[in-house]
C-alpha cells in the first residue's frame, strides 16, 4: 500500500504542490480563528448524537443540536468570565478592604491556636497580599479586553461551523477520501471510522459531564448564598473536561469556606450534597461509559492531552491535542489489527 501512496503522489505531484501551497495561505489568513474552527469541530461532535434523533431532516436537526449545546456552554462561561471580571476589579480598587475582609477570615480560621504559630500566619498573609496586591491592579485591562473579544469573535464563529459540520461533515470527509488512490479507499475509510469514534467518546463524554456538572453546580452554589456562582460553575466545567481534576478541585476549598464562614454543619451539608449531585452522576455513570468504553483510550493519555495541549496553545490547544492523540491511537490500532489478520490468514 505504501508503494501505491508513493507512486500516486508522484503521478499528481504539481497539483498536491499547489493544494499545499492554497493550504498554507488558508492557514495563514484564518490562523486567529484558529480556535473557532476547532471549538466548531468539538461542538459537531458533542451535537451530533442530538442531530441524529432528527434524521432525515438534517438541516433542521443541525440547527437543534447546535443551539442545544452551544447556549449551555456560552452562558457558563460568559456569565463565569463576567463575575471573574468584575472580581479582579473589585480587588484592584479595593485593596485595604480586601486585606482587612482577608485578615478577618484568618482570625476565625485561627482562633484557639498558639500565639506562635498566628505570629507566622498573619506575617505570611501579610506578604502574600503585599504580593498579590500590586499583581491585580497592575494587569493589562486593555490587553485582556483583546483577549476577551477575540475569545468572544471565536466562540461566534465556532457556532457556523458546527452547524455546517453536522450538516456536510460526512459528505466533506468522503468527498476528501475519494481523491486517494482508488485502491486503498476501503483502508483509508477504516481509519477515518476508528479515529472518529475515538474522538467521539473523548468530546461526548468530556462535554457533557461538564455542562451536566457545571449546570447543577450553578443550582448548588446560589441556594447554598455563595458569591460568584457563575464563576464557580465556569470552573467546574473546565475541570470537569480534564479527567482526574474533577468538580472535587472546586467542591473540597469551597467546602472549607463554608466551615469558615458557617460552621461544620452548613460545610458538611454542601460537601454531601454538592459531591452527590455534581460529582457522582457526570464522574462515575456518564464519563466511565462514554470516554472509556467509546473512545478506547486510557483517562491519564486524555488527561495528559488536555493538559500538554491547554500550556502549548491555549483554547485551540486544549481540545487539538486529545484530537492528535486520537488519530494516532486510531492508526495504530488498525494497522494492529491488519498485521493481527494477515498473521492469522498466514497461519
Amino acid at each position: 500500500m505504501d508503494s501505491e501512496i508513493g507512486k500516486w503522489c508522484s503521478e499528481h505531484k504539481g497539483i498536491l504542490i499547489v493544494a499545499l501551497a492554497a493550504l498554507i495561505l488558508i492557514f495563514y489568513f484564518l490562523f486567529p480563528f484558529l480556535d473557532g474552527v476547532i471549538l466548531g469541530m468539538v461542538f459537531a461532535y458533542v451535537a451530533r448524537p442530538i442531530r441524529d434523533k432528527f434524521e432525515p431532516r438534517r438541516r433542521l436537526g443541525s440547527l437543534v443540536a447546535s443551539v442545544c449545546i452551544v447556549v449551555p456552554i456560552f452562558l457558563i462561561l460568559t456569565m463565569g468570565m463576567l463575575e471573574f471580571a468584575n472580581q479582579i476589579i473589585i480587588l484592584a480598587h479595593n485593596q485595604a478592604a480586601v486585606r482587612t475582609t482577608i485578615e478577618i477570615l484568618m482570625d476565625q480560621m485561627t482562633a484557639g491556636l498558639p500565639l506562635a504559630v498566628n505570629d507566622i500566619l498573619a506575617s505570611g498573609l501579610d506578604n502574600a497580599v503585599g504580593l498579590i496586591a500590586p499583581i491585580a491592579s497592575s494587569i493589562p485591562i486593555f490587553h485582556i479586553g483583546k483577549v476577551l473579544s477575540l475569545g468572544i469573535i471565536n466562540f461566534i464563529i465556532s457556532i457556523p461551523v458546527c452547524y455546517f459540520l453536522l450538516v456536510d461533515g460526512e459528505n466533506f470527509v468522503e468527498s476528501v477520501i475519494s481523491l486517494l488512490p482508488k485502491k486503498d479507499i476501503e483502508s483509508y475509510r477504516k481509519y477515518v471510522i476508528r479515529i472518529d469514534h475515538i474522538l467521539s467518546g473523548i468530546y461526548i463524554g468530556t462535554i457533557y459531564t461538564s455542562i451536566l456538572g457545571s449546570i447543577i453546580a450553578a443550582f448548588i452554589f446560589y441556594g447554598f448564598g455563595l458569591p460568584r456562582p457563575f464563576a464557580l460553575a465556569s470552573i467546574i466545567f473546565v475541570a470537569g473536561m480534564v479527567p482526574f481534576l474533577t468538580s472535587w478541585v472546586v467542591i473540597v476549598p469551597v467546602a472549607v469556606y463554608k466551615y469558615v464562614i458557617s460552621g461544620w454543619g452548613d460545610a458538611l451539608a454542601f460537601f454531601i450534597l454538592a459531591s452527590t449531585l455534581i460529582y457522582l452522576p457526570s464522574e462515575l455513570l456518564i464519563r466511565p461509559y462514554l470516554v472509556s468504553a467509546k473512545s478506547s483510550l486510557h483517562p491519564l493519555l486524555v488527561m495528559l492531552s488536555f493538559l500538554g495541549g491547554a500550556l502549548v496553545a491555549g483554547i485551540g490547544g486544549f481540545f487539538l491535542a486529545p484530537a492528535i492523540m486520537g488519530a494516532i491511537v486510531g492508526i495504530y490500532q488498525v494497522r494492529r489489527e491488519g498485521d493481527g489478520g494477515t498473521e492469522s490468514q498466514s497461519h
